[in-house]
């Protein structure tokens, strides 16, 4: 039965855009021990397999599963606010070997996000505008 923590822990930060530092930092190990899980050199004591399912919002056995099984992707969208859609296609991108180009899907979908974020403060600022203007010309 071959294990492999260390492509699941790929997928998960590949998909959801944690870098080794914040990962680390969350559970309170050196960066270098993540970048040994991340080779496949060591693998996480079960105290910090719990804390990774619940930093990632996975069932603990995904970890632990034999085989090419990936994240369910319902869960995995519930987490990272992303579409079961662009989860689907992240982790297909990620199986490929696409990494790169999953962090430019991954960066396009923030760059989306952050510009309709962008529109609505500018929508919410015209109609504040309009509001104090009339109130001012209505004397109030």
């Amino acid at each position: 039965m071959e294990y492999k923590f260390d492509h699941r822990l790929k997928y998960l930060l590949t998909i959801s855009g944690v870098e080794r530092g914040e990962l680390a930092r969350y559970l309170g190990v050196p960066i270098p021990m993540v970048s040994r899980w991340l080779n496949g050199i060591s693998v996480p004591n079960v105290y910090q397999l719990q804390e990774l399912a619940h930093f990632f919002g996975m069932p603990y056995d995904w970890f632990l599963e034999d085989g090419d099984s990936s994240p369910n992707v319902d869960d995995l969208s519930a987490k990272l606010g992303l579409s079961p859609e662009t989860v689907s296609m992240l982790l297909e991108l990620v199986s490929e070997g696409g990494n790169e180009a999953v962090l430019e899907a991954v960066d396009n979908t923030l760059c989306a996000a952050l510009a309709v974020i962008d529109g609505v403060f500018e929508d919410l600022n015209r109609y504040t505008d309009k509001v104090i203007v009339g109130m001012e010309e209505s004397g109030k």
